[in-house]
């Protein structure tokens, strides 16, 4: 993996400037300053929350993989066939 450039004054700038006074900052906009300054978003939500910014988590926007529907029947296919593919 390549390394991931440093906060310098100049980036740290650039980042208060992207985010401005949005609170807390959405997970699309850490994605877009992560984007813009080449990091990850990892980098980005840490540097905010060190600067005390409230960043939203990004576990709360995960959503689920599957439905109800295809949760039961992946859940019902699993219990019919227990040890057929593993």
């Amino acid at each position: 993996m390549a390394t991931l450039p440093k906060w310098t004054d100049e980036r740290t700038d650039e980042l208060t400037n992207f985010v401005g006074d949005e609170s807390p900052v959405s997970q699309a906009t850490v994605a877009d300053a992560a984007e813009q300054l080449e990091t990850t978003t990892r980098s980005v939500s840490s540097k905010l929350r060190k600067m005390g910014f409230d960043v939203e988590l990004a576990s709360a926007k995960s959503t689920r993989a599957f439905s109800e529907t295809q949760e039961s029947t992946l859940a019902a296919f699993v219990s019919d066939n227990s040890g057929e593919y593993t």
